[in-house]
Parts: structure tokens; sequence; C-alpha cells
């Protein structure tokens, strides 16, 4: 079976980064699949995670970025030029390798849902983030005026998009809630990433933080629930591991709060794991989550894990009290005394940690990648 993925590009640290190339690869070893990932905006570079040696990348070489140096009207004219170029590469790419199914992530190449079904069995559309907050939307919203309207008619444009489609899926079944009104959605999670045999001693007064700095993943509410935690904790430290818009603005308010012994801000690094093995919390403190990888890679290491219980993807992934805690969105007292809690008491971090690393069994890569197996031999069945 050939599948074809369409994704901007692989150049991000991102969740839906790791979780695609791992399905690919998956797909391309263990099955046999002829795989091919098709970007748009690589330009160039290497994908930050590893890529099987098995499994095609295809660069459209169109550079969506170059947009981003013009006044609104003018990104507007050359946005509408590189889709042009971009559905015409996409259509010869089609033309050659004629995919069994096609799966978009439903970035902008969602409105070609007609090109992908004339080239294709099937085509499945992706979610990897919660409707309410797909392609940013709110943030347009907030900008009031004309952006309101425009955010409504990308809006309609997404959900007549995702009703041609053969099959969309989501990441929980609030999402799956969420698309009633638009069409019938498939719920498959996100396979857990790391599941070391050997255990996490969760001795290390460490905590862990892993995200982007925007907006969405609030790294801004972490320092704010860390200026609490060092009062009564000030020999415990919390590595963030984050790149991104709100960096210098977070270095700033760690200066501003005195924290600069306690927070470190680490550079990207392709060991993660040892990242977590070396850590004994770990924090999320996300406005909105479709179906958050860094808890699933940290409660596979036995990591006790503190998020908000915001929307929508915790809530799916930790137990509160079983193997973690969910505090109230946006309640940074509520969610320092947890953390606080797990810091004083090792017997319980390693109470919990140890029920963390069951949950995720779960979510193992077999069992996740049988449901996708399954999706595309039905769809392609006698077709």
């Amino acid at each position: 079976m050939t599948i074809a993925y369409i994704y901007p590009a692989f150049i991000n640290i991102g969740g839906a980064d790791k979780i695609i190339i791992s399905k690919a690869n998956y797909m391309a070893d263990h099955w046999g699949y002829e795989v091919y990932l098709i970007t748009d905006s690589q330009n160039g570079l290497p994908t930050f995670f590893p890529l099987s040696p098995k499994v095609h990348l295809i660069d459209l070489d169109i550079n969506f970025f170059q947009q981003y140096q013009y006044a609104p009207l003018k990104r507007l004219m050359v946005y509408l030029k590189l889709m042009r170029r971009y559905r015409k590469a996409m259509e010869r790419t089609l033309q050659q390798i004629r995919p069994d199914i096609i799966i978009s992530t439903f970035s902008r190449d969602a409105k070609f849902v007609g090109l992908f079904k004339k080239y294709s069995k099937a085509a499945i559309a992706e979610v990897h983030t919660t409707k309410k907050n797909i392609r940013a939307l709110p943030n347009l919203r907030l900008k009031g005026g004309f952006y309101i309207f425009l955010a409504a008619y990308i809006e309609r444009q997404l959900n007549n998009s995702a009703k041609r489609f053969d099959e969309v899926v989501v990441l929980n079944s609030l999402e799956e809630d969420l698309w009633k009104r638009v069409r019938k959605v498939r719920v498959i999670h996100n396979a857990v990433q790391y599941y070391p045999e050997e255990e996490n001693e969760l001795k290390a007064k460490n905590v862990i933080y892993v995200g982007r700095a925007e907006y969405e993943k609030a790294p801004d509410r972490l320092i704010d629930v860390w200026r609490v935690v060092a009062e009564k904790h000030p020999d415990w430290t919390v590595s963030m591991y984050c790149t991104g818009a709100m960096l210098d603005k977070l270095k700033a308010r760690v200066r501003d709060y005195g924290l600069e012994q306690q927070v470190r801000f680490m550079p990207p690094t392709k060991d993660m794991l040892l990242a977590y093995m070396s850590s004994s919390i770990c924090v999320l403190t996300s406005r909105y989550e479709g179906f958050p990888v860094v808890l699933q890679e940290a409660m596979g290491c036995g990591i006790p894990c503190v998020s908000f219980n915001c929307p929508s993807g915790p809530r799916y992934i930790i137990t509160d009290h079983e193997d973690g805690y969910l505090v109230r969105d946006g309640d940074i007292d509520g969610f320092a005394e947890k953390v606080c809690l797990l810091m004083e008491d090792e017997a319980l971090r390693r109470r919990l940690g140890r029920q963390a690393k069951q949950s995720m069994a779960r979510y193992g890569a077999d069992v996740i990648m049988a449901q996708w197996r399954e999706l595309f031999e039905r769809l392609t069945k006698g077709k």
C-alpha cells in the first residue's frame, strides 16, 4: 500500500512533527508500505526527528514563509499566487506516485480534497489540534474588524472541506463531539513515543517542561507558578525545553522574579529520553491542547505530571490523583500546590510515576497503529 502524508514542513520540534514521522517510519519499517511525506516549505532543511531511509520526503519548494515579509494586502496577493503554484505542484506529484491513501494534516492543503480524491482511493483528514483553535482562528478574531469576517470565512471553508474527506480523524472524544455539527469523525489517539525498560527513580530535584514558547502553550503561566514554588523549594530547578516568539519575554520575567538560579532554559535536543529520565516531575501549563505528546512521553518514562485541565487533551491522558494531577485551568496557586506536594513526598512521586507508566501501555505503538491499518484497509477494500 502507498501512503502520502501532506504537511507544511518537518522543521519544528513540535509534537505533530514527531507523531507524523514516527507513524511514517512505522508504516514503512513494520508493514513495508511505500510512504511519502509531501511538504511545501522544507526549504532544503533536514527533518528534526529521524526519518527512516525507507520513507520518501518530497518538498514541493513553494516556501510559504516568504509571504510574511509583506504588508497585509500584498501578503494576500503573494499567498494566492503561492497557492496556485502549490496546487499545480501537488497535482504533478500525485500523478506520479498515485497513492492508495492521502492523509491531509488539515493545513492549507485542506482545500485540495477534490484533488486528493482524484488521485487516490481514499482521502483522510488528520486533525492535530482542537477544533475551536484550528488554524489559530481565535487569535485572528482577537484582532477585530475585518479579521473577524476572515476567520468566519476560513472556518466555513474548513468545515466544507471536512465534509468531503472520506474520514476525519481526531484525538479525543471531546473533539468528536465538537465535530458532530459538521460530520461524523473517528477518534484515534497518538501513540506513546517513549516507554523505556529502566525505572526512573525520580530522585533528581528537577522538573521538566517541554513546549513551544507560544501563547497556546502558555509557558508564561509556568513562570508565575515557579515564583510560588521557588519560595518553598529553592533547591529544585525547572528545565524549560522551549523555543519560540515568547522566549525573550519569558527570560525577562524570570529576571524580574529573580529566578535565574531555579529556571533553566534548555536548547533543543534530540535526546529527550535522557532529559525525561533526568527529571522527577513534568508540568504542562497550556491554554489548550489536542492530545499532548509531552504528557504521554513523560508518563511513559514513569514521571508524574501536573497539568492545567485545559481544553481538551490532558484529561484524556492524566487520571487525576491516580497517575498525576489535573488543576483547574488558570489556578496558579493550585498548580504550585500540587508541584510542591510531589516535591515533598518521594513515595507519592514514585507511586504516581509507576501508575503513570502503566497507564501509557494502552497507547503503545502496536495498539495505535493497528487502528490505522484497519482504517486504511476498510477505506481501500474493493477499490
